[in-house]
């Protein structure tokens, strides 16, 4: 989607690694001025110097709303405005339902739940006034099958679906854009344990139609066209880049 972005300024959380530097590096492609923020802030500045100019790469803890406030701030005026925001920064924990320690949750939730709020929130507040803004929030299926052994994270990307509906139906009339891209098993970093099982893999293939899993440009896509203008009729949806896993759940 070269072009599908040329003149927009935004941001994306959780930027510096991952999916997030990967949504990153297509929005600027696409041609727009990217924020990248990260809770590493020196990650971030390095994803940021490989965007090239116009890129900026911030520090930030999405869970503190004063600084998110502030680094938004600054991206807008840094960057002359503020057109979208991608909020990918977020959390996993794997354990037993029984011994699920309950800090962790807390913690997975005020990530990527209350984490989200709080980036909308502050993005919203700087769109409103322009009449134009549009949100992107990565949500997972997890958010809609619920994985083993993953009861805060299943809980908080169901939320974030919630959420995205919810922010969509207010503001919406207000020029507020909001849909969530919720992707499957993705080649990540954070991922990297999967495919060093062989049980664990052989579950993945037999249950995406598409007979594989994805890998992170596979993501950065479809974001890229959600935070565009091709995407402006899409409102309040969650786009499963998922290989067909959560469509092939049926019998």
């Amino acid at each position: 989607m070269a072009g599908a972005l040329a003149g927009q300024a935004g941001a994306v959380t959780g930027g510096a690694r991952g999916i997030g530097r990967e949504i990153a590096a297509a929005c600027a492609v696409a041609g727009a001025r990217v924020a990248v923020l990260d809770q590493d802030a020196e990650g971030a500045r390095r994803a940021a110097a490989e965007l090239g100019d116009g890129a900026l790469g911030l520090g930030v803890d999405v869970t503190d709303a004063a600084a998110v406030a502030e680094v938004l701030a600054e991206v807008d005026a840094t960057l002359g405005g503020l057109d979208f925001l991608v909020n990918n920064a977020g959390i996993r924990h794997i354990a037993p339902f029984p011994a699920h320690d309950v800090d962790v949750w807390r913690r997975t939730i005020d990530v990527n739940l209350t984490g989200t709020f709080i980036c909308s929130q502050a993005a919203v507040r700087i769109m409103l006034p322009r009449g134009r803004g549009k949100i992107v929030n990565l949500a997972s299926i997890a958010g809609e099958l619920a994985l083993r052994e993953r009861a805060a994270y299943n809980a908080s990307k169901a939320a974030v679906v919630g959420l995205t509906k919810s922010i969509a139906t207010e503001l919406g009339s207000q020029g507020i854009w909001c849909n969530a891209v919720a992707p499957g098993i993705v080649e990540t970093p954070l991922s990297a344990e999967y495919f060093r099982d062989e049980a664990m893999t052989r579950t993945i293939v037999d249950n995406t139609p598409l007979g594989r899993w994805g890998q992170v440009h596979e993501i950065a896509g479809p974001v890229v066209f959600l935070c565009s203008e091709a995407s402006d009729f899409v409102q309040g949806a969650t786009l499963f880049v998922d290989g067909g896993w959560v469509a092939g759940k049926g019998y």
